[in-house]
């Protein structure tokens, strides 16, 4: 039936999206520059300094001895020589005239160990004291790795181009403008911790694709002043990372979105949480094409303005991503669409097995309504193959605005929907697949998760929770089952009965030779 209230809020949305979507992003065009202060240069003769040495060659650039050196003035490292920052040295960057900082021409081995941090500080303890760690490759033997390190109150933590660079177990705090910058810069990024940083935090561009996996970003764009995205993808050149597994928590500040990819994008972007944001992913302008998948989206919702933000996935622009295995959860629009876009929501009819749905909308909308997907477009939208939080086809028709509700838009394909009791609509079943889709309903949860799941004939089963580093949790099941669809429960609790705090889980469900994983989110 066509809903005035709606027509009205698509009208609004056309007209404004566009202005506020624009403003998401901001376009980093950059090279690197020579510093413009004192500069310390290393001969560039393939010799490998340690921070001892250079305080003993610098001429006064490097102060200190071992473990804690000052650093004076900015030091290059030049094509052919190395730096090792060993573990437990810490490194304190005083402010001076013309900027202070490391720049790495040829090999940086910052390697701390778990109880031995590298740190990179400033005297002053103010965000921006020093300008951070920058690294362009300009020679076969290059190199940019950090271990272990915590690198506090730079202006760029690390500003890399035209190469790539290796970071891992690292937390980067009160940066004053950037975290990491790439450009035409490739990597990983990999079980970071990435918090209080002041305004921006990733940033690609000029064809940069590296890896961000596993890292933990929280309490960032703390200043709130303009609207920055924790990861923002694009603009220019084919920026095509792989996201995943990461968490990103919006930590109150309503000018943050999760993730914004420009055009000209086919990454992954897999299995990350992200909560509490004003939004949280936009594919903006065209070709923004990545593989969205099994991701975690809750509460993107804390920007006032409900007409352009506070939407788990939005769409704008000519761009075409597949949408797959999602939970939305607590937006004003689950997936909204505008502008030409057209995702691939889920499709059954077309051969390709990566884009069968399997999304699940638990309640996104706005003024008692419910916006699940908003076909703000003229395009056909499939959409087959999710779950509704219903098996009622006119309430999930209701949740949906399309044809049905302003004759201007695109119908909206939904049907066959997915039942979480294991049994699809329409969909056929395969007798040589033993294991079929496994559900988890409501994920979010809170206090308990249900797993359901089909089987085909009678197997030995085992289902296993864990948590995040792979502990064993509990056993929910280990033995014989019959053929048919089961569903059984876990309360969040560990193998003693005692409540586990919020945070992500994981199930393990093996039948014989087939297996399936999930991730389980445990909100309290």
């Amino acid at each position: 039936m066509f809903s005035p209230k709606r027509a009205i809020a698509r009208r609004v949305i056309a007209r404004r999206a566009i202005v506020c979507f624009v403003l998401f992003l901001i376009v980093p065009i950059f090279l690197l520059s020579q510093p413009a202060g004192a500069v310390f240069v290393t001969p560039g003769t393939g010799v490998h300094w340690t921070m001892a040495d250079l305080v003993d060659q610098s001429g006064g650039a490097v102060t200190g001895a071992d473990p804690i050196f000052t650093v004076h003035e900015h030091v290059q490292v030049a094509t052919t020589d190395t730096l090792s920052i060993r573990p437990g040295e810490v490194l304190a960057f005083i402010e001076a005239s013309g900027g202070n900082g490391l720049r790495i021409n040829g090999c940086l081995l910052a390697m701390g160990a778990p109880q031995d941090t590298v740190i990179m500080t400033a005297v002053a303890q103010e965000s921006g004291t020093w300008d951070g760690l920058e690294f362009e490759d300009t020679a076969a033997g290059s190199g940019f790795v950090l271990r272990y390190c915590l690198i506090e109150f730079a202006e760029k933590a690390v500003d890399v181009f035209g190469a790539d660079i290796d970071v891992a177990h690292c937390t980067i705090n009160f940066s004053s403008e950037k975290v990491f910058e790439f450009g035409d810069a490739n990597g990983e990024v990999r079980n970071c911790r990435i918090m209080h940083n002041r305004k921006q935090t990733i940033t690609m561009t000029l064809g940069s694709s590296p890896l961000i996996q596993d890292c933990w970003f929280e309490n960032n764009n703390a200043l709130n002043a303009s609207p920055y995205p924790y990861i923002n993808i694009g603009l220019q050149g084919n920026n095509s990372p792989t996201v995943r597994g990461n968490t990103i928590l919006g930590s109150g500040h309503q000018m943050s979105g999760g993730m914004a990819i420009w055009n000209e994008c086919n990454g992954l972007i897999e299995g990350n949480t992200i909560s509490g944001c004003g939004y949280g992913i936009l594919c903006y302008q065209f070709d923004a094409n990545p593989l969205i998948k099994d991701n975690v989206l809750i509460d993107n919702n804390i920007h006032p303005d409900t007409l352009n933000w506070g939407f788990g996935i939005a769409c704008n622009g000519q761009n075409a991503p597949i949408i797959t295995g999602n939970s939305f959860s607590g937006h004003w629009y689950g997936i909204a669409l505008i502008n030409g876009a057209q995702p691939n929501v889920g499709d059954l009819i077309n051969d390709f097995p990566d884009d069968d749905g399997m999304n699940r909308f638990l309640g996104n909308g706005l003024d008692g309504e419910l916006y699940e997907l908003y076909n703000n477009t003229s395009n056909e939208i499939m959409a087959q193959n999710n779950w509704w939080d219903t098996t009622d086809v006119q309430e999930i028709a209701d949740r949906i605005v399309d044809f049905s509700d302003d004759p201007d838009l695109g119908v909206v394909v939904f049907e066959p929907f997915f039942d979480p009791t294991g049994v699809s609509e329409d969909l056929p079943t395969n007798d040589a697949t033993l294991l079929g889709a496994v559900t988890a309903y409501p994920n979010p949860f809170n206090p308990r998760v249900n797993l359901a799941f089909r089987l085909q004939r009678d197997a030995m089963v085992r289902i296993t929770v864990h948590d995040a580093a792979g502990r064993l949790l509990g056993r929910l099941q280990d033995g014989r089952l019959s053929a048919g669809d089961h569903s059984l429960s876990w309360q969040g609790v560990d193998r003693g009965g005692r409540a586990l705090p919020s945070g992500a889980y994981f199930y393990r469900i093996t039948a014989e030779d087939q297996g399936a994983t999930g991730k389980l989110l445990l909100v309290r």
